[in-house]
């Protein structure tokens, strides 16, 4: 599944190819988000249990997700008990609660939280193949970590114009 403000510099082919790399638990390959936009909605979370990886930069801290880019393995999402759990609104609202969580931008908060406490479920796609381009929230109070997040070095293969970030 994709957005529409992406620019491929790459063969599609060679994105689906990352479903090989799949492990068994794995039911979506989804790239970290480059923006702090989770340790800012964690923030609550984090003030609560100093030391926590979670809203941290890569390659250690559990970043969240940007849903630009979805590699779905449709036949395990429907086979695993623990996604489909997660889809019932009290399993979910037990998750929010047990990290004070109130999202904002719809299925990449949903998976988001879910990675938070069920890191299996996803394959995490490199940089590379989702390379957001917003720079929001450098100049929106995190300019001194935002570089940690938004470091993405090598051949990029497709380019997300996010936040409305022109692709050139």
């Amino acid at each position: 599944m994709l957005d529409s403000d992406l620019k491929f510099q790459d063969d599609i082919l060679n994105l689906y190819r990352h479903f090989d790399n799949f492990e068994d638990d794995n039911v979506i390959g989804i790239a970290r988000e480059q923006q702090p936009v989770y340790r800012h909605t964690f923030s609550s979370y984090r003030l609560n249990h100093p030391g926590t990886t979670v809203g941290e930069p890569p390659p250690d801290g559990l970043t969240g997700f940007n849903s630009g880019v979805l590699l779905l393995n449709l036949s395990r999402m429907k086979k695993s008990q623990s996604y489909n759990n997660l889809l019932k609104s009290d399993e979910l609202t037990k998750l929010a609660i047990e990290f004070n969580f109130r999202g904002h931008l719809g299925d990449q908060d949903f998976y988001s939280l879910v990675s938070m406490k069920y890191k299996s479920l996803f394959y995490v796609l490199p940089c590379q193949w989702n390379r957001q381009l917003c720079r929001w929230w450098r100049e929106h109070g995190y300019k001194d970590v935002f570089d940690l997040y938004f470091d993405c070095p090598g051949h990029i293969h497709l380019y997300h114009g996010n936040c409305n970030t022109p692709i050139e």
